[in-house]
Order: C-alpha cells, then structure tokens, then sequence
C-alpha cells in the first residue's frame, strides 16, 4: 500500500470516529512526519503536496494539546485536513 494511502485511511479512521484512543492516534500520526523516519522519507519522495499541507504547525499543535477524550473536536478540527489529504493522493496515482 502507497504511503499517501496508509495517511488517508488512518485520517479517514478518525473523521468517520473509527478511532477509539485519539491519544494513540496523536502519537501514531505525529510518528509520520520523522520520528518513523523511513516513512517520512518515503512519503515525502511519493507526495510530497501531500506531506507538505499535512506537516502544518497547526495540526501538529492541535494533536498535541486536545483533550484526547474529545471526540467531536478531533473529527471537527481533521476532517478539512483529510479532505485536502484525498484531493492530493488524487493528484499522485
């Protein structure tokens, strides 16, 4: 599975309200963007659009300060981000 699709399926699993423990989700999502350094390599070289408008400081922020029993606000605050996910991996077939 393309990198840019793994993203989109973990976004998708938490704006649907899939995701039971957002604090995980914080964590694992952050993990993307260095920390699991061979992915953020490779996505970034997959889509790099994509890597971009998702390694926002506003997001990062975000997942670092909601309150993880915030259920609605995750889905609130991510659904715009995993909307602009989905027209990116568009672009990068």
């Amino acid at each position: 599975m393309k990198y840019s699709q793994q993203v989109l399926d973990m976004l998708e699993q938490a704006v649907s309200g899939q995701i039971g423990n957002f604090w995980n989700f914080s964590f694992d999502f952050n993990a993307l963007f260095g920390e699991n350094e061979e992915f953020a390599d490779a996505w970034e070289a997959e889509n790099p659009e994509m890597f971009d408008a998702l390694n926002d400081v506003e997001l990062m922020m975000f997942l670092e300060e909601h309150d993880p029993s915030d259920k609605q606000g995750f889905i609130n605050f991510l659904t715009p981000y995993y909307e602009k996910a989905k027209q990116l991996n568009k672009k990068h077939p």
